[in-house]
């Protein structure tokens, strides 16, 4: 899929499951308990922000124009018939491509938090996650211009070969004899010698730029235009010019180009992108589905506050300072499903946050700032920008992968509606820095491609905005020898979704998630 849009869901996950994040309740545990944490979460996403508006979740795989602005191989073919036809700028489409597609995660978090002193808690979490992407492909051809190239040397037909071997052929003994002309002089006639010189040129560069794109082992392109589009028919006409000219100097060629034969339709499409023995491989472009363990987490928390809901008192404050270490356990996105969303993000991430708690009677706030740092990590990827994701097998590379550091701010507002039940808001901010890309080791570049296109030219915001409940039971504080706390003794709820963003795209996501959590004391 979109990669750069699985790294930020990825981060959306990661930045829900921390500690400091249950609403209301102690951040750290008393000295002597352990904390047990359950969490779940449901996410789900089906359009992203994009520029100045929305898109659906896979707008990279289609448009109204399906061609190299999507696959990466026709680049090349693109800047040889371009020449051919002397029109700059000049890119072939098979149609265009309408893709749909829904992004869901699912986490489940197992806990542990144990207070080692009144102020020092650590703590781990183990998430379990479910990814999903559902897509739906509809192509259309009938406003491509393009279809499969039949004198392809691997992929084309024995007819189309031969037709293409006659051609370049007849071509290449064409641009003999005026050759031999030019040898042979115009009787001193100057002007008649340069024009044919020229002429020359002309005709050798034409029949490069058309060899190449059409029948040559290394740079033929599986598509060519077609015989009854504007390109093909510009390209018959091209070349008719051509051959008037030669007959200007005694020279008969009256071969025409090989031309695809017909439009593309949807199965055909599929067919190129899956094809085990194609140029891209890729594998179906259904589904993708991925359970796995995500990744882990361990660190501390240190209360530096504690004066909230003290016996006899409703409110006050507490405050708390975090750091945490997020290691790569997860399981990585496979670079041949193009749809893959990894259970994890293959790196290590290292991150610090502060949460205040203040509150009076029945109203009170959370406030809590982070920031986390995206350590550089190892992947194995094609090699290309997010929005050309069909890149052939060919550009499978090691890299290193920088993903920008994030910083992070939360408002939680509540009202009790009872001494240990609250409504809660939520107003979630975050800004990533940019993503940088290298080629691990230097016999892994691609010759003409750098690995910078596998990062963003600008980082990404989001703004999320929701709200839920909150049940705080007995303190953790009152949990005496002998004495069951309760079950559960915490408990929240919340629903939140992504309103604004700007910057590098950023999936609309609606978020779910439930959290309970209990006591049990070790040592007084």
């Amino acid at each position: 899929m979109g990669r750069r849009l699985a790294g930020l869901v990825g981060l959306c996950v990661s930045l829900s499951v921390a500690p400091v994040t249950a609403q209301l309740a102690p951040l750290g545990a008393p000295s002597g308990v352990l904390r047990i944490d359950i969490r779940g979460s449901f996410e789900s996403a089906d359009s992203r922000f994009a520029g100045s508006g929305t898109e659906d979740y896979l707008a990279d795989f289609g448009g109204n124009i399906f061609g190299g602005n999507r696959i990466p191989l026709l680049h090349a073919a693109d800047t040889l018939l371009a020449g051919a036809l002397g029109q700059p700028g000049y890119g072939m489409s098979l149609g265009a491509m309408k893709a749909r597609g829904q992004l869901t995660v699912g986490t489940g978090t197992i806990g542990a938090a144990l207070g080692l002193t009144r102020k020092l808690t650590v703590f781990a979490n183990v998430p379990l996650v479910t990814t999903r992407v559902q897509a739906n492909f509809q192509f259309d051809s009938t406003t491509g211009d393009a279809g499969f190239n039949p004198a392809h040397p691997t992929f084309g037909t024995s007819a189309g070969q031969q037709l293409a071997t006659s051609f370049f052929q007849d071509f290449t003994l064409a641009l003999v004899q005026l050759n031999q002309r030019i040898q042979q002089g115009f009787g001193g006639n100057t002007s008649d010698s340069l024009d044919a010189v020229a002429l020359l040129r002309e005709g050798q560069a034409l029949q490069g730029q058309l060899q190449a794109v059409t029948s040559d082992v290394l740079t033929a392109s599986p598509f060519l235009p077609t015989a009854t589009s504007a390109a093909g028919q510009a390209l018959v006409q091209r070349v008719s010019a051509y051959q008037t000219g030669l007959s200007g100097y005694g020279v008969s060629f009256t071969g025409t180009p090989v031309l695809a034969v017909g439009r593309l339709d949807g199965a055909d499409v599929t067919a190129f992108l899956v094809d085990p023995a194609g140029p891209i491989q890729a594998l179906p472009l259904a589904e993708a589905k991925l359970s796995r363990a995500g990744d882990m987490d361990a660190g501390a928390i240190y209360t530096l506050i504690d004066r909230f809901d003290r016996p006899g008192t409703t409110g006050g404050m507490r405050l708390a300072v975090q750091a945490l270490v997020r290691f790569p356990t997860g399981l990585r996105d496979n670079p041949n499903n193009l749809l893959d969303v990894g259970t994890g993000n293959g790196r290590y991430e290292v991150g610090a946050s502060g949460t205040l708690d203040v509150g009076s009677r029945k109203w009170g706030l959370r406030v809590s700032g982070g920031y986390l740092a995206r350590l550089e990590g190892f992947r194995v990827r094609r090699v290309s920008a997010a929005s050309a994701p069909y890149a052939e097998f060919g550009r499978l590379a090691n890299v290193r992968l920088n993903a920008g550091d994030v910083v992070s701010l939360e408002a939680r507002p509540f009202y009790r509606l009872a001494r240990n039940l609250a409504l809660t808001g939520v107003a979630s901010w975050w800004r990533s820095g940019k993503d940088q890309a290298q080629y691990d080791r230097a016999r892994d570049s691609l010759p003409g491609i750098p690995a910078s296109v596998l990062g963003s030219s600008e980082g990404a915001t989001a703004l999320m905005l929701g709200g839920g409940l909150s049940y705080v039971g007995r303190a953790a504080h009152e949990c005496e020898d002998g004495r069951r706390c309760g079950f559960p003794i915490e408990a929240s709820w919340h629903y939140g979704t992504v309103v604004s963003a700007s910057g590098a795209p950023v999936p609309r996501y609606r978020a779910t998630r439930l959290e309970i959590r209990w006591y049990q004391r070790l040592w007084r």
